[in-house]
Order: structure tokens, then sequence, then C-alpha cells
């Protein structure tokens, strides 16, 4: 391994443990001396030509050494590296918390039992001209005759018609960045939107209906006009948001059109319930 610039170890660093099973290599030998076949087995069975090579780019960067019998174990550089990356370790228990409250995208053939949409039905001129007339839908909500208690919640944990607005706006923003990074990148991956957070930073009870209106149509349109430049070629393009959550450009663009609509349901029940004469 050549040695790190002066002035750049930390980028030789970060390149020799990015490199796959490095770390992994790293942690299953913090604990003390493995033999080659049972580090394979603590690594998931990996390739023996990829753990041989891995072995030697750590023995050569002074973090892992072979000792006469024929097991590896860290050097006090090795351990050092260990100790660095404690961190890691309690940061990585936090994330994986907080992925687990994220919750997990519909499937590629999802059909909604709230609002009926089948997606595999959804030709994708039919979700962009969904997403189109979404926006007038949402006015007419908002501006009928529950216009008055647009910032009411129905019930604690429930949001009201003004938040579900804002949410179905930012949504199109969200879902226009994610199409043009599919359709742009190779197997991009996608940041969660984190709803609930989302509406308690940037106050969604709190913004002006009209804004919030204007905002809705101008990202609708904005996201309907890049969806029907798409050709079929790349309907299957594919983005990744957590693990095991691969979805195709059709999916977004059907999602899309899913959310305006399912969301419609949602504030015109609410406006319904809000509007009912007392019994």
């Amino acid at each position: 391994m050549p040695a790190p610039k002066p002035d750049r170890p930390v980028t030789a660093a970060l390149d020799l443990l990015g490199r796959r099973w490095s770390l992994r290599i790293l942690w299953e030998l913090r604990q003390g001396p493995l033999g080659f076949r049972l580090l394979q087995q603590r690594c998931d069975d990996m390739s023996p030509s990829v753990l041989r090579q891995r072995l030697t780019e750590l023995h050569d960067a002074l973090l892992v050494e072979r000792r006469p019998g024929g097991s590896y174990l860290l050097t006090p550089l090795g351990q050092e590296a260990d100790r660095a990356l404690r961190p890691l370790m309690k940061w990585s228990r936090r994330w994986a918390a907080e992925l687990q409250r994220v919750p997990p995208l519909p499937a590629e053939d999802h059909v909604c039992r709230d609002c009926a949409m089948d997606y595999r039905a959804t030709a994708p001129a039919a979700a962009v001209e969904a997403v189109r007339r979404c926006p007038a839908r949402y006015r007419a909500v908002l501006t009928g005759p529950a216009a008055a208690a647009v910032r009411q919640r129905p019930a604690p944990g429930t949001w009201s018609i003004l938040e579900y607005t804002c949410h179905t706006r930012d949504v199109l923003a969200v879902h226009h960045e994610r199409l043009s990074r599919t359709l742009t990148e190779e197997g991009p991956v996608l940041e969660p939107m984190r709803n609930d957070r989302r509406a308690a930073e940037e106050e969604y009870n709190g913004q002006d209906p009209e804004v919030v209106l204007a905002g809705l149509a101008y990202r609708a349109e904005r996201f309907a006009a890049l969806a029907a430049t798409v050709r079929p070629d790349q309907w299957y393009r594919t983005a990744t948001r957590l693990p095991g959550e691969r979805r195709t450009v059709l999916w977004i663009i059907r999602q899309a059109a899913h959310e305006g609509r399912h969301h419609l349901l949602d504030i015109r029940r609410i406006a319904a319930r809000l509007t009912a004469a007392p019994r």
C-alpha cells in the first residue's frame, strides 16, 4: 500500500476502510485472533479470494498481522482503529432505531385498500394526469365549507386538512427530485422524507393556505412535466431508499399520483366530519 500523502491521511484511510469487507474484518478481529476459515465464516462466507485481498491490504496498512500458525489479529494500530470506530457503533444503533421508525414503501404492485388505487393498472399517462388534476381538487376542499377549520385536527395524532395539503405539496417536490435522480444517476440512494419531523420543523399548520395551494400547483405541474418526458425504456431504471427498498421510475410516478389521491380522500373525510351538523 502506498504511503498516504502527509496532508491527506484521512483520504487514504477512508479509501482503505471504505472497501467492501475491510471494516467487517476489523470488527470480527476485535476480540482476538481468528484463522482464515473461521474469519471467512464470521464474514458471511465471503469469497476467499476477496478475503485474501482485503487481508493483504490491511496487512500492508499495518492494521492486521498474520501469526506463525496462520491466524490473523489486529496490530496495535489496528486496535487503535477499533477504538476510534467505537463511536460509529453507537451511532449505528441510533441509526438502526431511526430506520425502524420509517414506514415501509408500498410495493411495485401495491393496491390501496383505502383509496382503491391499483399501481399495476395505472398507466404512466394516467398517473401524470392525476397529478395535474390534484391542485384543483385540493383547492375545492380548502376553500369549501371547511375553509374555516383547515387547521383543526380531527383527533390527536391526525393531521389537519392544511397539514395533509402541505405534505402532498412536499411529496411532489421530493418525488420530482427522486425521479430526476433516478433518470440521470445509476441506482441512487434516496433519503426518507421523515414526514412527522418535516411537518413539525416546517410548522405546516401555521402556513398560509393560499401560499400552500400555490406551491402545490407549482410542484404538481413541475413533477407532471418531468414525468411526461419519461420514455418506456426508462421505466425500469431503479433507485433505493432503505435496504431492500429498490423501486422503479414507474413506481415513483405512480406513487406520486397515489399520494395525491390518497390524501385527497383524507382531507375530504376530515372536511365532512368537521362540517357535519351536530346530532
